[in-house]
């Protein structure tokens, strides 16, 4: 017994020493510097690296001719449109950029009037660096500054992109000697659904280079930890900083810098075994970098409200979609297409901890930004995808090498190596192209009717006197098609404008969302600031109700009714108090919103019979219940029927009708009630200053409020 025990644990040592023998084997002939060897798993590993840049152009140019094939999401001679709200403002700004214009020219029509109002904001000059490196890049590429010049090499880019992503992805795991596997992780980390969501076409957006120039970031800090001499890791040192620089110019997130120079100073402690060297490296890089400093926990993520002057407003942020925090299992799913793959990337990554724990720790963020979807929502994730399935492919690869070496009596030799390494990566990378959701097709942000009525305001409203008025995720989309000033936008959501045009939306007296918006117009926040009450704030709107103003333009679209419950929860809050305000008979508390209902029609207009309940029309009554404030009837944007009732009801009815086609609602009665309601779905003006301006029912309805007093 003693004999077997000892041979068996002679055994699991050699098996021990032949895989790090195959590891040191590995890393050694695959470390470029002096010395390099061309060899064969090289050669396969370029052949990877330019299939995973194919296979992620090939998927966002199946989806450019999807789009430009189909009328609903093309502008002018087949242009694609755009997948996010923030597109515009990089086509804005390259636009600038091609007219030799500063950025504060489009800055001072952002958050009207608040920025013309603000001496503490220089002028800039011009200079490019004003402008975000993508629209300095569309500027460059692009034929025109017209909007659909600009949306063609912006769409064209992100093919161009998810290219240098994929290759940068595989340097980042090439610096430690993995190129194959890093090949594998550019296709599975650049078609997850993580990254491919914010990176597929129209997505004319930061994210579409962030993954590239992060891994590209950390893979110069790899190989300066690995350099062979000082001068060499110094240089990649240099390298490192120029990437970041570019990356600040790109992004601007300083932590995201920060946490690879933290990498940087550790991989030049632990390998270069120098402190002068792992100083003068990290400084250098941060020198260069142009990184400043920051306080992390005031992250606008990080809030729960929004403190100005005397008040306390909601933080917007919280009824953002992409920054909802998701599950773990979703995290798993979002980054490596199932729950099962994602715990073989886990353990593969667990492997490589053990083998490189020194570099595995430098890795480390970029597995932890997974994480932080529980602190600042599900953005963060597909900054994880790369490395999740790095971790898989090293499994796979290590594991059949293992097998290779020991099911020959000749044990470890490098050409079984090879062919193990080989076949495995093939495998992976099969199993990394059937876990993506290569058939993801995106939307577009918005309809082409509402870009349209956007853009008819460039030629129907004054340019030097008027402000368009609508939900923020229109402000910067506004702005490009039309030139207009806005009250919020992508980038301002967070002021207390965003409070108040809901408010606007919400109020029942159009009178009162009159004042509202025309001293927003007028006074903007150093107006809000001058008050100290609800009540003031209140009774100077009265006073704007019929004070001179900019003309504004009203927009609502059948899109913001499906942004309602954001929009309530915006508008239903407690300024004073700082908390939000529930609505009496509403299970939702502050939200108010749509909800279909499944009816039949056989007795109107004197009952209706819907999901279960019995409608009486006449008396307001639901199965016997005095609990329906009113209900209307609304036939292509205009009432038909309508009626109110005397009971304290909290409920109300409303059959929208377009064409042949009809759908019930049953709402909270503020919404029935609401300016918003009256003005998209019933047509209905209650104040002379109001007048319809563009009419493209059920799609948008822009309304002009008059600036000029009445008389």
């Amino acid at each position: 017994m003693l004999n077997r025990s000892v041979k068996i644990g002679g055994d699991i040592r050699m098996r021990v020493d032949r895989l790090a023998q195959s590891h040191a084997y590995r890393v050694a002939s695959s470390l470029p510097g002096p010395g390099f060897r061309t060899g064969l798993v090289f050669l396969f590993a370029m052949i990877l690296i330019a299939l995973a840049a194919f296979a992620n152009v090939y998927v966002r140019h199946a989806q450019l001719e999807i789009w430009q094939s189909n009328s609903a999401t093309t502008l002018n001679s087949n242009t694609a449109t755009f997948s996010t709200a923030d597109a515009p403002y990089f086509l804005q700004h390259a636009s600038l950029y091609l007219g030799k214009k500063p950025a504060s020219s489009f800055h001072r029509h952002r958050s009207y009037p608040n920025y013309l109002q603000n001496d503490a904001k220089a002028e800039d000059d011009g200079g490019f660096r004003d402008h975000p490196l993508l629209s300095v890049l569309l500027g460059e590429f692009a034929r025109g500054d017209d909007p659909v010049s600009l949306l063609k090499i912006g769409n064209l880019g992100l093919i161009a992109a998810s290219v240098l992503t994929a290759i940068a992805i595989a340097v980042c795991f090439g610096a430690a000697g993995y190129w194959t596997e890093g090949a594998i992780a550019g296709l599975g980390g650049g078609l997850s659904a993580a990254y491919l969501v914010r990176s597929s076409i129209g997505r004319i957006d930061t994210d579409q280079l962030n993954l590239g120039f992060m891994y590209l970031m950390f893979g110069l800090v790899t190989f300066a930890g690995l350099a062979k001499s000082r001068i060499s890791s110094l240089a990649w040192c240099v390298a490192a900083g120029l990437t970041a620089n570019l990356f600040m110019w790109w992004y601007g997130k300083a932590e995201l810098v920060f946490v690879a120079a933290v990498a940087l100073s550790w991989v030049l402690i632990c390998l270069q075994r120098n402190l002068t060297t792992a100083v003068c490296g990290t400084t250098g890089f941060l020198l260069i970098s142009g990184i400043t400093l920051f306080n992390p926990l005031e992250n606008a993520y990080l809030q729960d409200v929004v403190l100005h002057s005397n008040f306390i407003f909601p933080n917007t942020f919280s009824t953002i979609t992409e920054i909802r925090t998701v599950s773990f299992s979703q995290i798993l799913f979002n980054t490596t297409g199932s729950i099962e793959m994602g715990i073989v990337c886990l353990a593969g990554l667990a492997l490589f901890l053990v083998r490189h724990p020194v570099i595995a720790f430098a890795y480390g963020p970029l597995v932890a930004f997974g994480l932080l979807n529980f602190v600042i929502g599900n953005r963060a994730i597909f900054y994880s995808a790369p490395i999740m399935w790095f971790g898989a492919a090293f499994l796979m690869t290590t594991t059949a090498r293992f097998i290779a070496a020991n099911i020959s009596d000749a044990g470890y030799t490098p050409r079984s190596d090879k062919a193990a390494t080989i076949l495995a990566a093939c495998v992976a990378m099969m199993v990394a192209w059937v876990n993506s959701p290569t058939d993801y097709l995106p939307r577009p942000s918005f309809t082409k009717p509402v870009l349209e009525g956007l853009a008819s305001l460039k030629t129907t409203a004054d340019p030097e006197n008027s402000v368009v008025t609508t939900w923020w995720d229109y402000g910067y989309a506004s702005l490009f098609f039309n030139g207009l000033p806005t009250f919020h936008d992508g980038g301002a959501q967070t002021t207390p404008s965003t409070h108040f045009v809901a408010t606007a939306f919400l109020d029942a007296d159009q009178a009162r969302s009159i004042g509202n918006l025309k001293f927003l117009a007028t006074r903007g926040h150093a107006g809000i600031a001058a008050k100290n009450s609800l009540s003031g704030l209140h009774q100077e709107f009265s006073k704007a109700v019929n004070a001179p103003s900019p003309d504004l333009y009203l927009v609502v679209t059948s899109q913001m009714a499906g942004w309602m419950g954001s929009i309530s929860q915006i508008g239903n809050w407690d300024i004073e108090r700082g908390e939000p305000i529930n609505l009496r008979g509403n299970r939702n508390g502050p939200l108010v919103s749509y909800e279909r209902l499944n009816c039949r029609l056989a007795g109107y207009p004197e009952t209706l019979t819907c999901s279960g309940a019995a409608f009486d029309l006449e008396r307001g009554l639901v199965n016997g219940a005095p609990v329906l404030a009113g209900w209307a009837h609304s036939q292509d944007g205009a009432v038909v029927r309508n009626r109110t009732f005397n009971h304290d009801g909290d409920l109300a009815l409303q059959i929208i009708q377009t064409g042949n086609r009809i759908n019930v609602f049953l709402m909270h009665r503020q919404l029935f009630e609401s300016s918003f309601n009256e003005l998209f779905y019933l047509g209905q003006i209650d104040h002379p200053s109001i007048s319809l301006h563009y009419d493209n029912y059920p799609h948008i309805r822009i309304y002009k409020i008059d600036g000029e007093p009445e008389g």
